[in-house]
């Protein structure tokens, strides 16, 4: 396909970023003023006999949702050969890469994250090292030891386990910083004070640092879906004994909060504010 819109091509280059995104989010990034004028410009992508990108459709018993679309073999064959990409720069589902419908919001707003994220470092003049979702995975099913694990993936030690929502590392002024993201939709605060209780003991046995070989303080960062489960866990932490040597370590907002400006306003345990990134724990 050599005859390619520039809208057309600035839609594939998302895709190899973002590896899903919904009609929405390609307007809020700007790629096109309308869902309408996208989803004609995209139909010629999808409906060829190698098509360049896909789209997985769900069918919730009530309402409508949104496609992810998301590039196929051909679209990541595209981008090396016409556009010179690098393979590894190229976020591609492998095989048939089930979504499960109960999953569908929680991976939407980690990828209305990861565009709000992207965007801010941009603006910074900085860059993006990586960023890895909890569905990224690592190995194949074919290599006779079915070894397949998430790249998020976290040991702290032979038994325990665990997978952030996003594992990133960006550098701006020269200056390297890396985060881990849980994004936590629904009421139930007990479970994501127990999650940011392991990222405590993570903390403790330098398990994040050890992985990514990252000598200083890092971040966890947390949106909420709901106002009262993010003040709720806020409150619970600050009960935790020795939680002060920790405060900085972990910033809290709600998907509203998000939307409305990415960098300022977070929330410390200690209910202070804060701007993304810019105090570096103790």
């Amino acid at each position: 396909m050599s005859n390619l819109t520039e809208n057309q091509i600035k839609a594939i280059e998302l895709l190899s970023i973002f590896k899903y995104l919904s009609s929405s989010q390609f307007v809020k990034m700007g790629v096109f003023k309308k869902r309408s004028y996208l989803t004609n410009s995209l139909k010629i992508l999808l409906d060829t006999k190698n098509p360049l990108i896909s789209k997985h459709d769900f069918n919730p018993i009530n309402g409508k949702l949104e496609s992810f679309y998301y590039l196929t073999k051909y679209g990541k064959r595209f981008l090396i050969n016409e556009c010179e990409y690098d393979e590894t720069q190229i976020k591609v589902p492998s095989g048939v890469n089930q979504i499960y419908l109960k999953d569908y919001f929680h991976r939407k707003y980690t990828i209305d994250f990861h565009i709000a994220f992207r965007q801010w470092v941009e603006s910074q003049e900085g860059q993006v090292d990586f960023l890895n979702y909890y569905f990224d995975k690592v190995g194949n099913n074919r290599s006779g030891n079915d070894y397949v694990t998430a790249l998020n993936k976290i040991q702290l030690d032979e038994s325990i386990s665990f997978i952030p929502d996003i594992n990133a590392k960006f550098t701006i002024n020269d200056k390297k910083y890396l985060f881990l993201l849980e994004q936590h939709n629904g009421n139930d605060s007990k479970r994501l004070f127990e999650q940011l209780y392991v990222h405590i003991h993570a903390i403790l046995k330098q398990a994040v640092s050890l992985k990514y070989d990252y000598k200083k303080p890092y971040k966890v960062v947390i949106v909420c879906e709901e106002r009262s489960v993010k003040d709720s866990v806020i409150k619970r932490l600050a009960k935790v004994q020795g939680i002060e040597h920790y405060n900085n370590f972990f910033i809290f907002k709600t998907n509203d909060e998000l939307e409305e400006d990415f960098y300022t306003n977070w929330t410390l345990i200690n209910r202070e504010k804060t701007n993304f990134f810019t105090k570096n724990p103790k």
